[in-house]
């Protein structure tokens, strides 16, 4: 399907598949002591990658990891704080952005290791998927130092430092391709890009969100031209249109946001390749009754009937959702007929 060959079913796998609405998962968790101790030992990475494949139906794994591993390797000291979520070590200035680079690649050299151990004992039906956060969405955490709504610190230091801004682009552009190329190399059959916070000003987006991004995927396509890269500029709205014209991308994910008939007639694709659009079920609609999950899920299949499609969530999977939603989710999506 993301290769532009149609099929009579349409793909499943969900954001945040293996999480902490599974016991399973909470039992790992439990045993590593920490969520970065998770991520960092290969063998429970493996298991909690695995854990939503041996449960469900799903089609494709994504190996358990975080889009902030890269600032972690840069020694920016992360943590993750319970109800805070992560915090960082902040750039505060042009001195500390020109030293950035990967000082300690043992917090990305078990992410590739994971790969590798998951490939092993990965059906040969089931497509395993590696991931980045997008150069912008990393630049943002490492500026504000933790999740931020308006972004102000970011955007005071774009508008007084912007040379040392787009330099601190680039120089997680140039990181976030190595990682992705790396997780090919350990076994990664398709990438996607998180780019979390897209949902900027228009002035902003080309620059900050396409343009990184674009260059990304043109040095992957150059070695792998054949490893489908999905994109996903979650909450950009309009944008969604200029950042599929102008990245070479396989498929692009929509967040619960957008009307699925409005992105089948309005996203278009560079190269005259053919229109893949993964998504978009609000995450929200586990929490409700199976009727409202058929519902919900009707209208995405028969609004996307005519293009090709990966069935996907808004965002990721809410840590209070129902197993029994899941699980009816992926079976009502895999017995659909075309």
């Amino acid at each position: 399907v993301l290769n532009g060959k149609r099929s009579n079913k349409t793909p499943i796998w969900l954001m945040r598949q293996a999480g902490r609405y599974l016991p399973e998962y909470q039992l790992l968790r439990k045993q590593a002591g920490s969520f970065i101790n998770l991520c960092m030992n290969p063998q429970l990475s493996k298991e909690v990658t695995l854990q939503p494949i041996r449960r469900f139906n799903m089609d494709a794994a994504i190996v358990f990891s975080d889009i902030l591993t890269i600032p972690m390797a840069c020694n920016r000291n992360l943590k993750f704080i319970e109800n805070v979520g992560p915090v960082l070590n902040p750039i505060k200035s042009k001195n500390e952005i020109l030293n950035l680079h990967i000082k300690n690649d043992q917090y990305l050299m078990p992410i590739y290791e994971t790969l590798k151990l998951v490939r092993k004992e990965l059906p040969l039906d089931k497509t395993l998927i590696g991931f980045a956060g997008g150069p912008f969405t990393i630049a943002l955490y490492m500026i504000e130092g933790r999740a931020s709504k308006d972004y102000k610190k970011s955007i005071n230091f774009y508008k007084n430092n912007r040379e040392d801004f787009l330099i601190l682009l680039k120089k997680l552009e140039i990181m976030v391709t190595d990682h992705l190329i790396n997780q090919i190399k350990a076994g990664a059959e398709v990438l996607q890009i998180f780019e979390s916070h897209a949902n900027i000003s228009n002035e902003y987006f080309k620059e900050f969100c396409i343009e990184p991004v674009s260059n990304i995927v043109n040095k992957i396509r150059e070695l792998y031209p054949e490893i489908p890269i999905i994109g996903f500029p979650r909450n950009s709205k309009n944008n969604y249109i200029d950042y599929g014209l102008n990245i070479d991308l396989n498929c692009i994910s929509i967040d619960q946001n957008i009307d699925p008939t409005w992105a089948v007639k309005n996203i278009k694709f560079k190269k005259n390749r053919k229109l893949c659009i993964q998504g978009n079920l609000n995450p929200e609609i586990l929490l409700k009754t199976k009727e409202d999950i058929l519902m919900h899920v009707k209208n995405i299949m028969n609004s996307f009937e005519s293009i090709n499609h990966v069935f996907n969530l808004g965002h990721g999977v809410i840590k209070t959702s129902s197993i029994e939603n899941v699980k009816f989710l992926i079976d009502t999506v895999k017995n659909w007929e075309k």
